[in-house]
């Protein structure tokens, strides 16, 4: 899982096998160790939720998305779910596409198939 933060927006980009444990309502978590202290962001899934909500506690990020919504994403080829314009900070789930260019040193296997042809 990849994030990206810019201002109030926050965007996660997941892999295939990512996706598929999000599907099986399992949570997917990363982390940054910055010397003594981690950087944490974790995607989880709950029940009781109605909306995506975001909470950043002790270092870490923590993004919950309902169970209907998560399933119905990971079933689909919906590429995206998120969190209403107005809501801060704005979330953005995505699936992570492979790039149309090769970057050497990249690991691109778990990745989705792109549906472009060009940049």
């Amino acid at each position: 899982m990849k994030i990206r933060i810019l201002g109030n927006r926050v965007r996660l980009r997941l892999s295939q096998s990512e996706v598929a444990q999000i599907g099986r309502l399992e949570s997917v978590e990363e982390s940054t160790n910055f010397g003594e202290n981690t950087f944490s962001y974790v995607l989880a899934v709950h029940e009781m939720d109605q909306h995506i909500h975001a909470n950043y506690e002790g270092g870490s990020i923590q993004i919950s998305i309902p169970k209907a919504m998560a399933q119905n994403w990971a079933d689909s080829d919906e590429v995206g779910i998120q969190t209403p314009s107005d809501y801060s900070p704005f979330i953005l789930i995505e699936k992570d596409f492979k790039c149309l260019t090769v970057r050497e040193g990249e690991d691109e296997s778990d990745m989705f198939y792109n549906p472009n042809s060009t940049c």
